[in-house]
């Protein structure tokens, strides 16, 4: 009867332990079987979302939606779940990217490519599979590592004076910026273009800075200045037209992904109000509260980032 029992434990134990390699190599088979569709996502379509839907729907929330879990994926907004894995056809994210509702048509500035719906096509098809949890948020406890080649990323350098290269043409140097330009141009065997005239060069700097050409009154005044620093008032007057913040502005709206479209249907016009006051804080221009419509009556409460400036 003891050998029996010993027998009955050591298999018992024999069964646990199969039980539980089994469990784990179920796990890792599970694991390896999504590594693929993970890294479709985190190539193919997380850079989607965030090109084109990451404005809107992560701390904007814009329609109840957010974008950033794939738990709020599938709980969605307003109208409902964004996707349904397995079912592109019956989800609101690709009947959106296809434009199929007049009244559902995503993103705001226009529609995606063939290529790019087709992407996210594929990968509700797929079942939606997110990426891999990142670091900072697989455990409160965890600590975020600053790799060398993240610290070696040229914007966080600190700031130097580099020396001066050395060029031969010295007579075409008039600023120590010129001394970068020639050496450059002289590594490659070439020289530099002779002097434009000055109606080719209000010209040029004109359409650069605020994208409009001189009037001919301005063009007459330039070549009628004989003095040495002619130009330097020419760019001068440019940089404080308050076409110079409408044209460099909207570079950086864009890369905030400002749209006149995220306007909420209540009529809440502050976006436009702020989008007044960028384009005049990239002309150095002050804005006055009369003329950046604020209205905090309407808004109570509410902070102006245009009236903080007055």
């Amino acid at each position: 009867m003891l050998v029996l029992s010993k027998l009955s434990r050591s298999l018992g134990i024999l069964c646990c332990l199969a039980l539980v390699a089994g469990t784990r190599l179920r796990g890792a088979q599970s694991e390896s079987a999504l590594a693929p569709k993970q890294e479709f996502f985190e190539l193919k379509v997380r850079p989607l979302l965030a090109k084109n839907c990451f404005a809107c729907h992560t701390d904007a929330k814009m329609g109840g939606l957010q974008l950033n879990t794939r738990e709020n994926l599938l709980k969605g907004g307003k109208r409902g779940p964004a996707v349904v894995p397995g079912e592109p056809e019956s989800s609101l994210l690709i009947r959106a990217v296809n434009h199929t509702d007049p009244k559902l048509e995503m993103p705001p500035p226009g529609k995606l490519t063939s290529d790019e719906i087709s992407i996210l096509e594929l990968w509700v098809k797929d079942g939606a599979i997110w990426g891999k949890p990142s670091n900072a948020t697989a455990g409160a406890s965890s600590e975020y590592v600053i790799s060398p080649e993240q610290r070696a990323f040229w914007s966080f350098q600190p700031v130097r004076v580099p020396p001066i290269p050395k060029v031969t043409d010295r007579s075409w140097i008039r600023s120590p910026i010129d001394a970068f330009i020639l050496a450059k141009l002289e590594a490659q065997g070439l020289k530099p273009v002779r002097p434009a005239a000055k109606t080719t060069l209000i010209r040029r700097a004109s359409l650069d800075l605020i994208g409009l050409p001189p009037a001919p009154e301005q063009v007459d005044d330039f070549v009628r200045d004989k003095s040495p620093n002619a130009f330097e008032k020419v760019v001068d007057r440019l940089l404080e037209s308050p076409h110079y913040g409408e044209r460099w502005g909207r570079y950086w709206l864009d890369v905030a992904r400002y749209s006149d479209a995220q306007l909420t249907a209540e009529g809440d016009r502050r976006e436009v109000y702020w989008r007044t006051w960028f384009l005049c804080a990239q002309s150095q221009r002050r804005v006055s509260r009369r003329s950046c419509g604020c209205n905090r009556s309407r808004f109570p409460g509410t902070h102006c980032g245009l009236c903080a400036v007055s």
